[in-house]
């Protein structure tokens, strides 16, 4: 089995030799052998160029489906909804998003005919089929992007 590779040898690979020397000569912690160190610079600072460990990398386009997320401003546990937003999303990338709304004085159920209200615009929209939201994100309110608004005092 081979000897691992010193990490101390691999920083000092990447330094210039008369930095190298200064560091690791006799003003510095002695371990410089100029018998030994220019090869294993070299070895070193080759290696880490060769195989390092790394893989080579492609990139495969995702599949790019339609899916909606829901963004609701709240505070942790059983606490009352502050606002919510949503966006479409095809593949990676945001293509509509729904302006974010304060939620005061809303019932679960209207609340509810509302998004369910913003899927179909969604669909509509854009031609697809959306029965349900890909997932919903609970922000503190603290985020909340409306303005004006409640948590964030005009000055």
């Amino acid at each position: 089995m081979p000897k691992p590779l010193d990490p101390k040898c691999q920083l000092c690979a990447k330094l210039p030799a008369a930095k190298a020397k200064v560091l690791h000569g006799p003003e510095g912690d002695d371990c410089w052998n100029p018998r030994v160190c220019h090869n294993r610079r070299s070895f070193y600072r080759n290696k880490s160029k060769d195989d390092s460990g790394q893989i080579e990398a492609i990139a495969v386009e995702p599949p790019a489906n339609y899916f909606a997320v829901l963004y609701l401003y709240k505070e942790l546990g059983d606490k009352p909804l502050h606002a919510m937003s949503a966006e479409l999303w095809l593949g990676q990338k945001p293509i509509c998003r729904l302006e974010p709304i304060h939620c005061f004085g809303l019932t679960p159920g209207k609340i509810r005919a509302y998004t369910d209200k913003v899927l179909q615009a969604f669909a509509k929209e854009y031609n697809v089929s959306l029965y349900q939201y890909k997932d919903m994100f609970e922000v503190s309110p603290t985020h909340c992007p409306v303005r004006p608004c409640p948590l964030q005092p005009q000055v």
